[in-house]
């Protein structure tokens, strides 16, 4: 991976010095390629350099769950359908434009959020707890990330407007008491875009008793 981003940006620098020794950066045409290139230029470069983004999630819930869903979203979250026994035993509750994502413990959610630029190839999930994934609509391009039950906004990040696929990482979720706000159970989630909207768990859960 690290070998095909350097080979890209090789790439790019000799893009670079084609443009510089043509007649874009003559002195007739400076301050065109000055506002014009040097900005797209800038732009493909954070695009080499910074293949995903990443959102450190710490902030409090309750009862158990938060959301992820599209600015608008017109799902009903209280619908009888949306936290039905297969979306909980899931970890998962899926809509439209709506997620709702199961936490261990009662209120203190402690998650990575990664928006990636390519589908997640992770495939050993051994240390992992729980690993659900789903797709959800995020038509206006702000993503946000929020409590329950006020709805309090932990995080808004500008996406391209799209379905996304995302899977959810659960883990310390053994020995976590469900009615205290602390526990050690953390997420990492990621997002990339996808069509496939279908909820699918790829390791389950299972609560020793």
């Amino acid at each position: 991976m690290e070998e095909k981003k350097n080979k890209r940006l090789a790439r790019m620098k000799s893009f670079i010095l084609v443009l510089c020794s043509q007649k874009f950066c003559s002195k007739n045409l400076f301050s065109l390629s000055s506002f014009v290139f040097i900005p797209l230029i800038l732009v493909l470069f954070s695009f080499i350099n910074n293949p995903s983004t990443r959102y450190n999630l710490d902030f409090f819930t309750a009862h158990n769950q938060f959301y992820l869903s599209d600015s608008g979203y017109l799902s009903n979250t209280g619908d009888d359908e949306f936290w039905s026994p297969k979306a909980y035993a899931a970890r998962l509750a899926v809509a439209d434009d709506v997620l709702g994502i199961s936490i261990a413990s009662y209120g203190h959610v402690k998650a990575q959020l990664n928006v990636l630029d390519a589908p997640d190839k992770e495939k050993d999930f051994s240390r992992y707890d729980h690993v659900v994934e789903a797709g959800v609509k995020i038509s206006s391009g702000l993503l946000l990330v929020y409590n329950y039950p006020d709805s309090k906004v932990a995080l808004k990040a500008i996406v391209t407007p799209g379905t996304y696929r995302v899977r959810v990482y659960s883990y310390g979720l053994t020995n976590v008491n469900p009615d205290e706000d602390e526990g050690v159970d953390h997420y990492k989630i990621n997002l990339w875009k996808d069509n496939n909207t279908q909820r699918k768990v790829l390791k389950q859960f299972e609560k020793e008793e």
